[in-house]
């Protein structure tokens, strides 16, 4: 792997969520921009990138790979929700904020963080890969991630909350996959221009969503520490090596461990605000682990992709 073309892409990342950050702490962009943006992103942009990957591989996956393909990066998320439940019951963190801290420490950034460091660093297959997470993601988000911040009070699984747009949109393509119909070069092209604009506008809309929180207090918050080394270091770490028992393909291997190690989801904030938990030390996690994965992300890329 070329290290110092690496080490570029992650600055101009990192770069850009600065920029989004600072836009966002001068006033420049609000919260009616975050939002608009947040959805053309998730919605279009990444829609885009996901089918534009799923072109360029359809022809290199079989239907009988399609199940590992599928399993292992669910997988990961699944792992992300165990370590962390265990953590979290060991350190016992304060009694309010204990549903917060394991779900921070439990689910990663994975498309908004992932899916762009994946795809500038090993291609479609791997977008291919972390798009189909989508679906161990929706599935724990709104089950056990929505139960645990409820104070495991009874909830309803809502099926139009599971099926999100890029999960939809992962569906579709694994049926063209399969089938393999001509696509028609407009809708490549198409794909291929969106897919253009996902990594500047998915860092954007981070920085920019992070705006509200001082960086000062986010690092401030000592119990945080304790949640981004179990996000960005423990798992990743752990399930490289569990994972290096039964995954052969090396970019599989790579992807899944990412996902692994994706910084806290946004998503986590919107919930805690929804069920009345502590958002602010919620919005503290994510912006601490975020910043913190510009720097793990590509310690974890030189230690273990070698």
């Amino acid at each position: 792997m070329d290290y110092t073309a690496l080490l570029n892409k992650l600055v101009i990342f990192v770069a850009i969520m600065v920029i989004g950050y600072v836009f966002a702490r001068r006033g420049i962009t609000d919260k009616s921009f975050t939002r608009t943006a947040s959805f053309l992103v998730l919605n279009v942009f990444m829609s885009g990138t996901i089918l534009n990957a799923m072109f360029s591989v359809m022809n290199s996956v079989s239907g009988r790979e399609l199940l590992q393909v599928i399993l292992f990066p669910n997988l990961a998320i699944l792992f992300g929700f165990a370590v962390s439940f265990l953590v979290t019951r060991l350190a016992r963190p304060e009694k309010d904020r204990a549903p917060v801290f394991e779900l921070l420490a439990a689910l990663g950034n994975t498309m908004f963080i992932g899916l762009p460091v994946v795809d500038a660093l090993m291609g479609p297959m791997a977008v291919l890969y972390i798009s189909l997470s989508n679906i161990g993601f929706n599935l724990m988000t709104y089950s056990y991630g929505v139960w645990l911040l409820a104070g495991g009070k009874g909830t309803r699984l809502s099926l139009r909350s599971i099926l999100s747009v890029p999960l939809i949109v992962t569906l579709i393509g694994l049926l063209v996959m399969l089938l393999k119909p001509p696509v028609p070069g407009v809708v490549r092209e198409l794909s291929s221009a969106l897919a253009g604009a996902t990594m500047p506008m998915s860092m954007l809309v981070i920085g920019s969503s992070l705006g509200g929180v001082s960086l000062l207090d986010a690092f401030k918050n000592k119990s945080l520490y304790l949640m981004s080394f179990t996000r960005l270091l423990l798992c990743p770490v752990l399930f490289w090596f569990l994972s290096g028992l039964v995954i052969t393909d090396p970019v599989l291997r790579m992807t899944s461990t990412v996902i692994a190690g994706c910084p806290s989801g946004i998503i986590i904030t919107v919930l805690s605000i929804q069920y009345d938990r502590d958002y602010v030390y919620s919005s503290e996690g994510v912006l601490q682990s975020t910043t913190l994965s510009m720097l793990t992300i590509p310690l974890l890329i030189f230690l273990l992709f070698r």
